[in-house]
């Protein structure tokens, strides 16, 4: 599973970036309400259920856990079911963390995530410089926009990301391998105190670490 979550992780953590979609869905046109919700957001955290569907809709992988963002660089993605796994940014580095076999990966962020996600992340610009935008139809209860990368160098092909009045609700991964990993979050909360001690990583006694970090 944990090779399935690092597999993931530049699509994962450049969906993140939306998650503070929380204007009326139909006040603005998709990129500008977009733009204007990463320019209000500063930080948030939420819990989110995660699903891996293979081509058939079959599921091949379940997780939940507990996402927390501040700008900039800094997250943790935090996986307490099936497995207690933990990603970290802490403005520098890229921990991974994996509680039952002891051992910590460190990178440094911009190596790790890849240069599109770490601009998004520190500097905000339109959208469509990297991204084409397209509406969908509403689908149950939600408004849907999709997302296509105008280079296509990265795990993924496609997200789709829905809304309802208020918060992103779920969004939808599609790789080059017809999998889908869908995200839905809940208990969502925007622009509150984060203090910067929550997204460091002290090493654990008895861990092992492979690389150094900055």
């Amino acid at each position: 599973m944990f090779r399935l979550i690092i597999m993931r992780l530049r699509s994962v953590f450049l969906l993140v970036l939306f998650l503070s979609s929380i204007v009326a869905v139909h006040a603005q046109t998709t990129e500008q309400k977009l733009y204007a919700s990463l320019q209000q957001l500063n930080s948030l955290k939420a819990n989110f259920y995660q699903q891996v569907v293979d081509s058939q809709g079959e599921v091949i992988q379940e997780a939940n856990g507990i996402f927390e963002l501040k700008k900039p660089g800094r997250f943790v993605w935090h996986y307490d079911q099936p497995y207690s796994q933990q990603i970290i940014a802490d403005g520098k580095n890229l921990w991974l963390y994996d509680v039952e076999l002891a051992q910590a990966t460190v990178q440094p962020l911009e190596e790790a995530l890849g240069s599109a996600p770490i601009i998004l992340l520190t500097d905000l610009k339109p959208l469509s410089e990297d991204f084409e935008i397209r509406d969908m139809p509403e689908s149950f209860g939600l408004d849907w926009i999709a997302l296509v990368p105008k280079i296509q160098d990265t795990e993924f092909y496609r997200i789709e990301i829905g809304l309802d009045d208020e918060v992103v609700r779920e969004m939808k991964l599609h790789d080059h391998f017809d999998q889908q990993t869908i995200i839905r979050f809940s208990d969502m909360v925007t622009n509150t105190h984060l203090p910067d001690s929550r997204f460091n990583f002290s090493i654990p006694d008895g861990v092992d670490v492979i690389g150094s970090p900055r």
